[in-house]
């Protein structure tokens, strides 16, 4: 999974100083994009002399920070470093580099970087001499990057959806209006999931119907620091152009539209909101790999029964979040999904399997991953 609600990955990691370092890097969750989470600590005579991550594209990678901090004690030490340092000049030197500069002896890796132009700097540290070691299990480094890890695979984000029920799977009393189904609770868990998210998703049906903040914010209501992308999916309608995600300034909006959208209503929006075209005939698949482009790997879907149900028909979730209230909401209220069974005769088909849960509140919490991932992993 890409976010872990009820359990940490650092947890599953067998070394104490890369378990550090993923702790690091998950402190960067959500800002580092579209780069990867990264965490660096540097150990010598058995002591933590230096620890750093990534905290946001363009800004310096772990190991620099690490080595500041470390200073010349770094000479001689053993770096611990959740991903494979790169080789190449970006918007940054190479870490690799950085390393040699300093004159460690060992580096640890969670995992290696997997992409054409960033790969290779283990063998560059070994080639100067350094030893080289990686991770038995690079399972919890992989989970940590899964958002960055597929869109360099794939061209488009690891999807995860969040929809809150009550009991009988209905997400509002009565059709057409708002409704706190989950209440607190639910609110706290969605505060949770914006924030590791690159970005949260709603359709532009939500927007009209329900005019969200789509923020994140604290128990006090107060916004903070950080906040995701919002992105409001555009099929044909368009909201308003006074709608509180484009006007409210507390985050930043992109408006991801198919070419089926109105235009005249596109043209409309306020200066500064971002339109991203797709082809309505590609689906979803298209308006998901737009966004891909953009340099979304963590997504964040908060999803109506239409969108849900299409996002289910398309076989695009990578994980789903049902957040279930104790009440029932009744024969009258809106289902949460709206499509056909998945079924295979009498049978129904299992396309997902529970992989977390827990209880939050007065809720529950379930986490769910496509059966056939599962399988591969």
């Amino acid at each position: 999974m890409a976010v872990r609600l009820f359990s940490d990955v650092s947890s599953r990691v067998a070394d104490p100083y890369l378990a550090r370092a993923v702790v690091l890097a998950s402190r960067a969750r959500g800002a580092a994009w579209p780069n990867p989470l990264v965490g660096c600590v540097i150990v010598a005579d058995g002591r933590v002399v230096g620890e750093g991550y990534h905290p946001r594209a363009g800004d310096p990678h772990a190991e620099v920070f690490a080595l500041a901090a470390a200073g010349e004690a770094a000479r001689g030490a053993d770096a611990y470093v959740t991903l494979e340092p790169c080789s190449h000049y970006g918007r940054t030197p190479p870490c690799a580099d950085a390393l040699i500069a300093a004159g460690v002896a060992r580096v640890v890796i969670g995992m290696r970087d997997p992409t054409s132009e960033a790969a290779g700097g283990a063998q560059r540290l070994a080639e100067a001499g350094i030893r080289v070691e990686f991770a038995a299990d690079e399972t919890p480094f992989v989970e940590l990057n899964a958002g960055w890890l597929k869109r360099v695979a794939t061209g488009m984000p690891y999807v995860t959806a969040k929809v809150a029920a009550s009991l009988d799977a209905r997400v509002a009393l009565e059709p057409g209006m708002r409704a706190a189904i989950t209440g607190s609770a639910g609110s706290e868990v969605t505060r949770s999931l914006r924030s590791a998210a690159d970005a949260v998703l709603v359709s532009a049906a939500t927007v009209i119907a329900d005019d969200p903040a789509l923020t994140v914010r604290d128990a006090l209501g107060h916004n903070a620091q950080r906040q995701p992308l919002r992105v409001v999916l555009v099929r044909t309608s368009v909201p308003h152009a006074d709608a509180r995600v484009f006007t409210d300034g507390v985050a930043p909006t992109m408006v991801l539209a198919s070419d089926a959208a109105d235009g005249p209503a596109l043209d409309a929006l306020p200066a500064g909101v971002p339109v991203m075209r797709w082809p309505a005939g590609g689906g979803l698949h298209a308006a998901l790999s737009a966004l891909g482009t953009h340099g979304v790997g963590h997504l964040l879907v908060e999803p109506g029964p239409r969108l849900l149900t299409a996002l289910w028909a398309e076989a695009v979730l990578d994980e789903l979040v049902c957040v279930t209230a104790g009440g029932m909401g009744g024969t009258a209220s809106p289902p949460l999904y709206a499509g056909g069974p998945d079924r295979a005769g009498e049978a129904l088909i299992h396309r997902m399997a529970p992989v977390e849960a827990g209880i939050v509140g007065d809720v529950s919490v379930t986490v769910w991953s496509p059966v056939a991932a599962l399988g591969e992993a």
